[in-house]
């Protein structure tokens, strides 16, 4: 029985991606359709001489449209590629990825837009890196009783019942044991975590109850316990 608390710390970056398509449908636009070119200025710092070099890319489209590549890394703080002549058409998909050089870290990127002709368009896509935590964990195991017992658990009024705990916190913390005690009726004496007495002042069946904790988390017992007449 316990009770588990655990704080992350998920390192993660945004950062956007500019993609700059001309698309034009006219037949020998420009004296012919001009070579994509990708321009990039970006670098992913994860510290501890982690870095990122270059992303992947892919650009599908409508009617079987696909073009691949490698987006090369720089220093500034966006990436701008230019897509040219693209085919008019709705649904295009534009996905990044890349792994970090620790092969733990990665980003990645997804973005839609449509195509029109003679188009000039800026699309930005965030990237979102991400892969490495640090977890801590504060772990604190609850007290147990192992028995609560009443000796004699039947007295004659004007004599009391020793009641006692037998109880272990496997990990002592984060504070010292205590008990809280109470009885159905009458009064309690002498309460510790080992135990307590109820004087038996008047005949009647009574329920004796303890909660031992240890500043976070409690566990609970009950016993009965009887007062006859002389």
């Amino acid at each position: 029985m316990g009770t588990r608390t655990r704080a992350l710390n998920f390192r993660s970056k945004i950062v956007f991606v500019s993609l700059w398509a001309a698309a034009s449908l006219a037949a020998g636009c420009n004296g012919g359709a001009p070579e994509t070119t990708d321009s990039i200025q970006f670098n992913l710092d994860f510290g501890d001489a982690v870095s990122l070099t270059s992303l992947i890319y892919v650009l599908s489209g409508p009617n079987g449209f696909k073009q691949t590549g490698t987006l090369a890394l720089g220093s500034d703080a966006s990436i701008t590629t230019t897509f040219n002549n693209l085919p008019a058409g709705t649904g295009y998909v534009l996905t990044v990825r890349g792994a970090a050089s620790d092969n733990l870290d990665t980003c990645s990127g997804r973005v839609t837009f449509d195509v029109t002709a003679s188009m000039t368009a800026t699309i930005t896509v965030p990237l979102t890196c991400s892969g490495r935590a640090d977890v801590t964990a504060t772990i604190n195991v609850c007290p147990v009783i192992d028995a609560l017992e009443a000796i004699p658990s039947n007295v004659t009024v004007g004599n009391s019942i020793q009641v006692t705990t037998q109880v272990h916190d496997s990990d002592n913390g984060p504070s010292p044991l205590s008990a809280t005690w109470q009885a159905s009726s009458g009064t309690l004496s002498n309460t510790s975590v080992a135990g307590a007495s109820f004087p038996c002042t008047t005949p009647g069946t009574f329920t004796v109850s303890t909660v031992i904790s240890d500043g976070d988390c409690t566990d609970s017992a009950s016993i009965s316990i009887v007062c006859t007449s002389n």
